[in-house]
């Protein structure tokens, strides 16, 4: 019989934080789940310390996986390879320098039968160095409003890793995820299940532990990749809506959030050079949209449009001393 859970680790230099990731899923207390580690050509010790730790764990043995890319492939390439090999009927997907509650098997999967779901959504920690925050997930009373509640006001929150989702969800070609977008890519696959899913259904209660605190994860940086990665997603998703004759009907609020996207890097990137190499990108969306941002997303957006790059560059840097001065009044 096929295992009732699946939990995939894509596992990349994360000597720091993987046994406190692991240690946090062997410990689940529901007992029928497989555990399928992907070694993405890791250059530490992260696989030997799986192994280490699963000699604590001799009842887990039987359940784990780990399957070894012969080149480092990115993220979402090692999630692929872990989808195609899981056999639950449904998947927890979990990062390396995470961890989660010793029940959150338990508590997901039952609710996940009682409601015959296809998608369970929980809330979550958010874990810096100075404090722990958590954050709650939105989740329509009518499954047929949340991908419009995702176009419309972006309201659910985009990671896959606060939500038990059925495989067979994962296994429409639809939400596959590129090899090549590695930033975005749970916002790919999360736009698509919504789409396709009959039922989702919210446990009020934070089981996931997301680590803000690892200087190497991709969310903490802003490069050239991500600038790429926003341009796929979008080019992908237009194709996805147009497909499913959806682009019409939400051509506004796509504008909107392509537009979103770009400020976001324009404010959070440290480049000069790529403020002015991706000026135009989304121009002619932004100007159906730009009156629906704030005073400082405004005159970011209109200084790059008036190509003011040194003013944009000091802005930035403003922006940014703001930030750090709140961050540090809330410690």
């Amino acid at each position: 019989m096929n295992p009732k859970v699946s939990i995939l680790v894509s596992v990349y230099n994360c000597s720091t934080y993987i046994t406190k990731c692991a240690e946090s899923l062997f410990k689940q207390s529901f007992e029928d789940i497989e555990f399928i580690f992907v070694d993405d050509v890791s250059p530490d010790d992260s696989i030997e310390k799986i192994l280490k730790l699963l000699d604590n764990f001799p009842v887990r043995k039987e359940q784990v996986k780990i399957i070894h890319h012969g080149v480092n492939r990115g993220t979402s390439a090692s999630r692929n390879t872990a989808l195609d090999a899981a056999n639950g009927d449904y998947i927890l997907v979990v990062d390396c320098d995470d961890y989660i509650e010793p029940d959150t098997i338990e508590i997901l999967y039952k609710k996940a039968i009682e409601e015959n779901a296809d998608i369970v959504v929980s809330d979550f920690y958010l874990e810096s160095e100075a404090k722990t925050v958590v954050v709650h997930d939105y989740v329509s009373e009518q499954t047929k409003d949340l991908f419009r509640e995702f176009m419309q006001f972006d309201r659910c929150i985009t990671v896959l890793w606060n939500k038990l989702i059925r495989r067979t969800l994962y296994q429409k070609p639809d939400c596959r995820v590129p090899e090549q977008l590695n930033f975005l890519d749970d916002k790919h696959v999360i736009a698509r299940i919504y789409y396709f899913a009959t039922k989702v259904v919210k446990v009020d209660r934070a089981f996931y532990h997301y680590n803000k605190t690892n200087p190497i994860a991709i969310t903490q940086t802003r490069t050239k990749s991500h600038f790429e990665d926003v341009l796929l997603f979008w080019r992908l998703f237009d194709t996805f809506l147009k497909e499913h004759a959806e682009f019409n009907k939400y051509k506004f609020f796509i504008n909107k959030q392509k537009v979103k996207s770009k400020v976001s890097l324009l404010i959070d990137t440290d480049s000069y050079s790529l403020r002015k190499e991706y000026a135009d990108m989304f121009y002619e969306e932004e100007k159906t949209v730009i009156n629906e941002f704030k005073a400082a997303e405004k005159l970011m957006l209109l200084l790059i449009r008036n190509k003011m790059f040194i003013l944009a560059h000091l802005f930035h840097k403003v922006l940014i001393i703001n930030r750090d001065i709140k961050n540090l009044l809330k410690k």
